[in-house]
Order: C-alpha cells, then structure tokens, then sequence
C-alpha cells in the first residue's frame, strides 16, 4: 500500500525538487531530508539530489519503479541511515518486490526514530511482520491500521486490501507445517543473484529446465555487477544434468528455443522432455512449443486452435495421454484474473475448453499449473482459497467426476510471499518450486523439497516407462516414430519421432493394455502389447526396441493381433496391427511374405496345428480385402505348437509363444 505522501507532497517536489516529511523532527536522533536540515547540511543536501531525489522520481512515477527506486534509496542509506522517512520508504519498496522479506528491519527502524513516520505506517509494520510470518504481531498493527482507517472517506480498494492481508495472516495461523519436509536451495550451481524461476523436471528426474534473467555472457562488468537498477534482462531458457548425484552446471539453450531480443519462458515439458512449451509477451501473451528432431529442437511455434487467444495465456500442462491440457488464461468466461482451464484435442487440434470451475478458480489468479503424471492430481498456484500471502501452492484431486477441494500445502512449502510453479517428481518422492526467501542467494531461487512423500503416493498407480529403438543387428541407436495405444479405448496417448539418444519416456496409469508400435523407414515396424497390473506404488520399466531391416529373412512377429481364446477370428484390437502391416506391404511392393502361425502347448498337437492355421488364414484374408496383392503372399504355415520361443510352463512364456509372424522370403 503506497503512501498518501504522493498526493501530499508532489506538487512541492515538482515546484523546488526538495524535501518531503510529515513534520519537524520529534527525536533527536531523527535527521530526515527536510528544507531545513538540509539548509544546515551540505552534504545531507549533496546526499539528497544525488540518491534521494531520483529515487523519489521512480517511487512516484506512474508505473511506481520500485526496484530502481530503492538503488537511490540503498545508496543515501550508506552514508545516513537515521531517516525515519527513507527508511520507511526502503521498507515500503521492498514490499513491492521479490524480496518482501527485507522490509521489516527497515520499517522497525524507521519507527524507532519516528513512531507517527507516515500515516499508514501501522500498515506497513503489518505487512513486514506478515511477511516474516509473525503472524499474531502483524494482525495486532493491521487491525489497529484497518481500525483508525475505515472513514466513510477511505479508498475502498485499500480497505480491500487490507481485509485481504489481514485474511491471509489468520490463514497463515491456521496452515499445518510440515516440519519432516526440507526445503533445500539448488545451490549456486543453478541458482545466481539474478532469479531462475519456472523448474521443469523429466520424468526420469534426468534432465532440469527452469527460466532466468540474467546479464548477457557479453554484457559489461557494470551491467553483470547485481543490481536492481538492471532489473529488467531478457529471459532466457536453461538446461541441467544430473550426474554424480547432483544438478550439473546449466547450459542456456541455442536460438531454437531462446531468441535473440526477447522474452523467452519455459512453462512446461512434455513427459518425455522432447516438447516443451513456451511463452512469449506476443498478441498479450501466447504460447508455443518446440519439439527435438534428430537431436535438434525445431523452431517455435505457436500453439493451435482454442490455446492462445486475444487475451493472456501463462501456463500450460499436459495430461499423461497428450490429449489433455490444462491453461492458464484471463480469457472472458472465468471467475476472475486468471483461471485453469481444461483443453482437449480432436486429431491435431486443440478444439474444446472448458473452465475448471469456481471449486478450482477464485476471484483472484490461479497459475503455475501442474498435472503430475499419475493423471488425477493437478497442483496450482493460487492468490484465492486460504492463501497465507501471495500466491501459495494447492493440491487437487480429480475423483467421481470432479475436482476435490484444494489443499493448500502448507509450511515451508508455502510462505507469506509467492510461491509458484510448483512440479513433482513421477515417483513422487521429489518437488521443485520456485520461491523468493531469505536463505537464497538472490530474487527467485530454485528449490527442492526432499523427501515429498505424501501419504496419496503409497497408494497410486503410476508406471513410468521408457525406451531406446536400436538396429538388432548393428546395435546402433536409431531415430523412429513411436505410438503408444490404450488398446481398451483403441486411443493413442503418445506418439512422437523419438531422439536416438534420448529414446522415449511416459508415464502410465495401471491397470490398462497397452500397445506399442515403433516405426522407421527402411525396417520392419516393431509391436508388441502389454498389461501394466494395478499395483499399488510407482514401477519402472525400461525396454530396448530392436529394429531389423526390410531384407530377405527379417521376421517381424505381430504382437498385436489378437484372438479370442480357442477362436481364429480377429479381434477389433488388432485393426491397427494390420494396417501398420498392409502398409508396410504397400511402401515395400517388391518383396514377398510369408505367414506363419503359432500356438502354445494347451490342446493336442493336431488341434493345435489346424488352429495356427486358421488363424494365419485370418490374417491373409484381411490383407487381400485392405488391397494388398494375392502373390505378394508366398504362403501361410501353421506350426502348431511345434516351435515354441519361450517356456510353456508359465502364462507369460505360453502368451509369448501364441504369435503370428511375418517373414520375408523374397
């Protein structure tokens, strides 16, 4: 809350650039800038024109440049500390910018050498003690404030303002700590005096991404000295490593991902850390993605259909399937500054939102959304709900069709200031934030809270697999294009042309059949299908994806189609394994196949052999109907049970030996 002094003393300063304090001194030891005093006192007046005056000129500008006017402000305080008014308006800037926490020393000693310093200084005591999470002593000054400051006469919004402060810290008495959580910065290694913000973790805790603005590498030693004064750099986007069991030295990311003049943010990452989505101060606010190719990350572009508008987009997630997202935006429809909203896609289009609704959303801003990988939980800044200062970070739950009311979670996770952007590890066990607080090394810091295992984690179904595609023969790994399918509802969930190095990384719910189909050109498409079982907890599955060349004898075994028990007719589920097929076929024309079925063990040999034959059958005959040529199918074989390639003795290894294969002959 600003001073009235603006009001007060404005025309004075614009008429004779002097001086500005309530009243004569009352204490001794109380020297402010007055005309007087600095009639007597040269080198007060000297102090005055150099610092005070051009910090005064930012402190009351239009758009109230805080970060700067406290430089001025800083440097007449190291030659004259005993002004009460300065150092009320130290405080005063502090509490309008990231590092709020500084305040209360400065206010103490201004009413130390002036208790009546300003009219609203009771506010301010509040708000710093508020801000040092003193929360009994900064009710007792902001009820005292809001007591001697509701007149028929007050601005209204101030008295807005104070009821929610004064809302906050009776909040913040309510909140639980946490006290088995650790809160631990990254370290100098990731986080500088300048501020990183936005943390980005894979999915395999492998690589972090976070934003920051810091000075150019060819910026002057002026420029890269910390100050306020340069408060304003470019964002750019930065990347680390972990190795050796700890954040590696981050690299800045090349003109793909950060132009050259101007604002670049990371907001979010895909699953597998291949995509991630940016946000640029274009058309008001909009977002893009880039996505990795052949170890290259593409250039920006900006996101389809229904994601950016006229208005402010700041944030995106995506759900595990890809086909979900939630948005932040200040588009109209919402229930005030910015909302959540849910966005899904048709094909490649995002096509439809819809708000997430007032149980999510407050008349205040929401941002920093998350959805955690398990695909229910989504955390989420907020300045609403119970919020004990700024924005604090909330826990909701997608259950029985709607969205359980937000947790706020509590201390140390949250504080009196902002605390945002707020990302979870896929097992669950670490978090990252962003947050401005004393123990940091500057602005914003990073970071972690280990360990984050929360009671909901012991009972959630999460696997997170991932993958590399490699030439069976050569072992050389391979760029390709990977889909993944809920065969249940025939839906894809990922699909991508994955980085040979990288391979591919995703998170799925249990309890669901999955199958996967990975592609390249030049080799026989890879299948298989799989049943990730509802256990409780996180699993990690890790496969190599062996790719062989279209050459005569390569053997591609269809994994994915499917047959009923006993029965040789094919299952829906296996449609899309025989189009990969009929396709493949069509790209190849000149080569020749041969079809061979077999069985497990159950049954006799002679029924076994005519069911692996009928089944082949099958087979053909869907290929000749989707067009593929009569002659391009040297033959069909049953073998029955007779060539078995796993045990017999578990239902894995007879599920393994119940295939169809393919074989090149010509």
């Amino acid at each position: 809350m600003k001073t009235n002094s603006k009001y007060t003393f404005s025309a004075l300063l614009l008429a004779i650039g002097l001086l500005f304090c309530l009243k004569n001194n009352t204490l001794a030891q109380n020297v402010d800038f007055t005309k007087e005093n600095m009639k007597k006192d040269k080198a007060l007046r000297k102090l005055y024109n150099q610092f005070v005056k051009k910090g005064l000129n930012y402190y009351f500008s239009e758009d109230a440049i805080y970060p700067v006017a406290i430089d001025y402000f800083l440097k007449a305080y190291e030659s004259h500390k005993n002004s009460a008014f300065l150092n009320y308006l130290i405080a005063d800037c502090y509490l309008h910018t990231q590092e709020k926490f500084k305040a209360l020393r400065y206010i103490k000693e201004a009413v130390a050498l002036d208790p009546s310093v300003e009219y609203n200084v009771d506010f301010i005591l509040g708000a710093a003690y508020h801000q040092a999470f003193e929360m009994d002593t900064a009710l007792f000054y902001l009820n005292k404030f809001r007591n001697a400051y509701k007149s028929p006469n007050s601005d209204p919004d101030s008295l807005k303002m104070v009821d929610r402060l004064i809302e906050q810290a009776n909040n913040g008495l309510q909140q639980i700590e946490f006290t088995d959580y650790e809160i631990v910065n990254l370290g100098s290694k990731i986080n500088s005096p300048y501020s990183e913000y936005v943390p980005l973790i894979t999915a395999d805790n492998r690589y972090l991404i976070f934003t920051a603005r810091k000075p150019k590498e060819t910026a002057s030693k002026k420029i890269k000295k910390r100050t306020h004064f340069y408060f304003n750099f470019d964002e750019d986007i930065f990347r680390s490593v972990w190795q050796n069991a700890e954040w590696q030295e981050p690299t800045k990311y090349g003109l793909a991902v950060n132009s050259t003049k101007k604002h670049d943010a990371c907001v979010s990452l895909s699953i597998d850390g291949q995509t991630i989505f940016t946000y640029r101060g274009d058309n008001g606010g909009d977002l893009y993605y880039e996505m990795i190719e052949n170890g290259k990350w593409t250039s920006a572009k900006p996101m389809n259909g229904v994601i950016n508008s006229p208005h402010r987009e700041t944030h995106i997630s995506l759900a595990y399937d890809g086909q979900t997202a939630y948005l932040v935006s200040d588009r109209p429809g919402g229930f005030g500054g910015l909302d959540i909203w849910k966005v899904t896609k048709t094909g490649d289009v995002w096509d439809k939102i819809e708000n997430l609704g007032p149980e999510v959303n407050t008349p205040y801003n929401e941002d920093g959304v998350f959805m955690h990988p398990d695909g229910t939980t989504i955390y989420f800044s907020s300045q609403g709900h119970n919020s004990m200062g700024g924005y604090d970070i909330f826990e909701t739950n997608f259950e029985d069709g709607k969205w359980s009311t937000p947790m706020n979670m509590g201390r140390p996770i949250n504080s009196a200031d902002d605390d945002i952007y707020f990302v979870l590890t896929a097992d669950g066990k670490n978090a990252y934030l962003a947050s401005a607080k004393p123990q940091g090394m500057g602005m914003q810091d990073i970071y972690n809270i280990n360990p984050f295992e929360k009671k909901k984690f012991k009972d959630f179904h999460l696997v997170l697999f991932r993958g590399l595609v490699i030439d069976k023969n050569t072992r050389e790994k391979l760029s390709a294009k990977v889909d993944i399918v809920d065969n249940e509802k025939g839906v894809s969930i990922f699909s991508a042309n994955v980085d040979p190095e990288l391979g591919f990384v995703l998170s799925l719910p249990a309890g669901k059949n999955y199958g996967i189909a990975v592609e390249k050109e030049g080799y026989l498409f890879y299948s298989d299908n799989f049943i990730v079982e509802k256990k409780s907890g996180f699993k990690e599955y890790d496969v190599i994806v062996e790719l062989e060349k279209v050459q005569v004898g390569a053997v591609l075994r269809l994994k994915n189609v499917f047959f009923d028990f006993d029965k040789s007719d094919l299952k829906p589920e296996s449609t899309a394994e025989l189009n990969r097929l009929v396709k493949l076929l069509e790209q190849y024309p000149n080569i020749r196949i041969q079809l061979e079925g077999h069985t497990d063990w159950d049954g006799t040999d002679e029924y076994n052999q005519g069911l692996s034959e009928r089944r082949v059958t099958s087979v053909r005959d869907y290929l000749i109907s989707h067009g593929v040529p009569a002659t391009k199918i040297a033959g069909i074989i049953g073998y029955g049970e007779s060539k078995p390639i796993d045990t017999n003795e578990t239902v894995e290894g007879r599920a393994n030996n119940r295939r169809v294969e393919l074989r090149i002959v010509e």
